[in-house]
């Protein structure tokens, strides 16, 4: 991973952490002055946040992870001197046998 991208990466993941536990949380302490229903709605707003920034995080990694482990194809086929394809080559599927005819 270039240098760059690591950076891209790093400020994608605070964004995504800032908001997704920020929201919740701001939308919950306006409830509960609005409603005056204090703790509910901030405990419910910072669960709310916990469970995204989780799952936010979570995909991050799992597509980094995925990106590192399967190179582009277009990476890995300039490094073996061919031509750039977008697609994962797959062995060729076998034909059936052909049917034969009984007859009584």
């Amino acid at each position: 991973m270039k240098k760059w991208e690591a950076l891209s990466e790093g400020i994608q993941l605070s964004w995504v952490l800032l908001f997704s536990l920020l929201i919740p949380l701001l939308v919950g302490i306006w409830l509960d002055k609005k409603l005056n229903t204090a703790p509910l709605f901030i405990l419910i707003g910072m669960f709310l946040g916990i469970l995204s920034a989780t799952v936010g995080v979570a995909r991050m990694v799992i597509r980094t992870f995925a990106q590192a482990s399967h190179p582009s194809s277009k990476q890995a086929s300039t490094e073996h001197g061919e031509a750039a394809s977008s697609e994962v080559a797959t062995p060729p599927e076998e034909e059936p046998p052909p049917e034969t005819e009984e007859t009584d």
